[in-house]
């Protein structure tokens, strides 16, 4: 028994040719930051949201970084990984208290200084209004100088407000683009943000197609293997996942960015597992 479908399609056309695999294609990395994280204390959300926002538009996420709240730490990974990769996107310690050091540490890797960005401390003032006890600012009291911290980003950044109901914009150093740790905030902001640069990446969104089958993995590992090789021109990459239903399955993904040949793969798998069978 098995069965076929396609949980993916294209939503963007795009003028890529997909005759075989294109060099040096964009790629993203992210960077999670928070003790909070490494500690168990908070779960991550943000990176299955950011996988899941990618994948749709097409942005191929290769690595993800979980580091403490460290401005060495923070710097190394971004410096490593706004070199390997195309786009690095971050979420956490953009907050006003001791251990929001982002902007600090993205500065710091990229040989900049900090300096209070006027439109974003405009937008909090109009923004929060008189909804919060302490506004900020940079020489009131030492609450107001801890709100307006969250103003204050590297000299050269490229400043985007995505929501014209949100004070907190997405800061750019460089292919760095800065995010909330707020699940919710960083899953509004990412929506809004990520399409563009997705256009901007030249990308088109992934397509995922499945084929459902009793055949054990040890018995689908030979055919995997087989169809891998033939597709690998395509960037086509399959995947298989046991599924411990009662009686247990397995699903075998197939993914890719050209819609032809991940289906075309897909049908192909289904005939040689109907063989099998």
């Amino acid at each position: 028994m098995f069965y076929v479908r396609t949980l993916c399609a294209c939503v963007r056309s795009s003028t890529r040719a997909f005759t075989q695999k294109t060099a040096r294609a964009p790629t993203a990395a992210f960077c999670v930051i928070g003790d909070e994280i490494l500690s168990g204390k908070t779960q991550d959300t943000n990176t299955r949201i950011l996988a899941s926002q990618c994948f749709s538009l097409g942005i191929n996420l290769q690595k993800i970084d979980i580091v403490p709240d460290s401005r060495a730490s923070i710097s190394a990974s971004l410096t490593q990984l706004s070199h390997e990769h195309s786009v690095v996107f971050t979420s956490g310690g953009i907050g006003p208290t001791h251990d929001d050091i982002t902007y600090d540490a993205v500065a710091h890797a990229f040989g900049d200084e900090l300096a209070y960005h006027s439109a974003t401390l405009d937008r909090m003032q109009r923004i929060m209004g008189d909804k919060v006890r302490a506004r900020p600012d940079p020489n009131g009291t030492s609450a107001e100088r801890a709100c307006a911290r969250m103003a204050l980003f590297p000299r050269s950044a490229h400043v985007t407000f995505v929501d014209s109901e949100l004070w907190v914009p997405v800061v750019r150093v460089r292919n760095v683009h800065v995010l909330p740790g707020i699940p919710r905030l960083f899953a509004r902001m990412a929506a809004a943000y990520l399409p563009a640069l997705a256009e901007q990446l030249g990308v088109s969104a992934f397509v995922r197609a499945e084929v459902a089958t009793h055949v054990s993995e040890s018995v689908l590992a030979p055919v995997l293997e087989r169809v891998q090789i033939e597709y690998a021109p395509w960037n086509i990459k399959l995947g298989s996942y046991p599924q411990w239903t009662s009686p247990p399955h397995n699903i075998v993904s197939v993914v890719g960015q050209s819609p032809e040949h991940v289906h075309a793969c897909r049908d192909k798998l289904a005939r040689l597992l109907a063989d099998i069978t």
